[in-house]
Order: structure tokens, then C-alpha cells, then sequence
């Protein structure tokens, strides 16, 4: 079943899915290295990973700190800074708010793990929704 619903999401993107990176995930995969971009490939085939300008500015508010999560936050800045992970203008808003906009404007599928975020995207009918489970990617 996984694998039908990762050809249409697919499909409907010329063969690579849009997947929008919050901060939380961010942040979770860089605390706990995991194989998370391998894994997205495996459930939705090339993907493109993205990050909006308003989640870049709050991982630069969380780095700007200094402590442990800061840090995270700031090698997550690192992997955007490297070109490893692309980036989107939005409407300044927040970034719940513009992650929920982008996604259904784009038909983008987003990663996760804040569940107030989660269950928003669900109410809002977002196609996809990428999470860690056990340390490893899950598609809802």
C-alpha cells in the first residue's frame, strides 16, 4: 500500500515529491543521526527536500541561543548553507502556518515530529506526513 500512494505522490511531481522540513525534524535527525533521506527516498522515490524561509529563520533564533538544541539547530543551518537541502520563500508568517500553506499549495508532503503540527496537517487533508518512529522515517 506504502508503495502505491508513493507512485501517485510521485507521479504527481514529475518523479520528485516536495518534502518540507520543519524545525523539529531538523533538529531530531541531527541529534540522533539516522538514515532519514535514504529512508524518504525508499517511501516516496526522489524527493526534494525543502526548507521555507520562515523555518530557516527559526533555526537561526534557536542556533542564536547556544545551548543544546541550539546546536542542532545551527548543523541543520549547515546542511542548507551546504546546498544539501533547498529553500523556498514564504509569506512571513509563521512556520506552522506557511509549512500547512506550501504543502497544500505545492502538493507537498511534510516532515515532522511537533504532533500539534501533525494533527493540523491531517485536519488540513496535507497529502503526506513524514515522521520518526524508533528513529527511523515513517509516512503517514
Amino acid at each position: 500500500m506504502a508503495r502505491a500512494s508513493s507512485d501517485r505522490l510521485s507521479a504527481a511531481h514529475g518523479g520528485k515529491t516536495k518534502v518540507v522540513l520543519d524545525s523539529s525534524f531538523l533538529i531530531a535527525v541531527m541529534e540522533r543521526p539516522t538514515p532519514w533521506a535514504e529512508d524518504i527516498t525508499e517511501k516516496l522515490g526522489g524527493f526534494d527536500p525543502v526548507v521555507l524561509a520562515s523555518v530557516r529563520r527559526e533555526l537561526e533564533g534557536l542556533a542564536r541561543r547556544g545551548d543544546k538544541r541550539g546546536r542542532f539547530a545551527a548543523l541543520g543551518l549547515e546542511l542548507l548553507g551546504a546546498g544539501r537541502l533547498g529553500s523556498a520563500p514564504d509569506g512571513g508568517g509563521s512556520p506552522d502556518d506557511e509549512i500547512i500553506s506550501f504543502a497544500l499549495r505545492e502538493g507537498a508532503v511534510v516532515a515532522t515530529i511537533d504532533s500539534d503540527l501533525a494533527e493540523r496537517l491531517r485536519a488540513s487533508r496535507v497529502r503526506g506526513l513524514v515522521t520518526l518512529r524508533q528513529g527511523r522515517v515513517s509516512l503517514d
